[in-house]
């Protein structure tokens, strides 16, 4: 990484809300169907919070967003019993391999403790194993939306 990265709450640049919507929508428009790209911007506009969930913060790479992550209270339409779930958790193509997704997820788990949370739930189609490295333990597999996707969880 040549710069450091950072990481601020999307509160404080909305102005990136439709690039990271288009980014969302074309990573995981196949597992919400029923969700336009505007639905994914208006679900990204219910996060700009600072202090209370939902929330959601960009990665900022030489003070462009190349990245995003968000603590949701729901993710899913099922396991309505689980909750708070880490989210949107995206890097654009450039920013990719460079170890900027172990960053960025260890950076907002530690967001999670500052904030009082001690428990997490995440799903995720085909990256299980880099959770696993990071501390996260698989809680099940399902079938969702038409893909088998594992659920998993950490405690703090």
């Amino acid at each position: 990484m040549s710069n450091k990265p950072t990481l601020t709450l999307l509160k404080h640049c909305p102005e990136h809300i439709p690039e990271i919507a288009k980014w969302h929508y074309h990573e995981w428009g196949a597992l919400f169907p029923e969700k336009s790209e505007a639905d994914f911007a208006s679900d990204l506009a219910a996060t700009l919070n600072d202090a209370e969930l939902p929330l959601s913060w960009v990665l900022l790479l030489d003070e462009q967003v190349v990245g995003t992550a968000s603590i949701l209270l729901q993710d899913m339409q099922t396991n309505l019993d689980l909750s708070p779930w880490l989210a949107n958790i995206y890097l654009a193509p450039a920013a990719r391999g460079k170890g900027l997704g172990k960053w960025l997820v260890t950076q907002v788990m530690t967001k999670a403790q500052q904030l009082g949370l001690t428990k997490l739930y995440l799903f995720t189609e085909n990256k299980p194993e880099f959770y696993q490295q990071l501390g996260w333990q698989p809680l099940k597999q399902e079938l969702y939306e038409g893909k088998l996707v594992t659920i998993m969880h950490w405690q703090a």
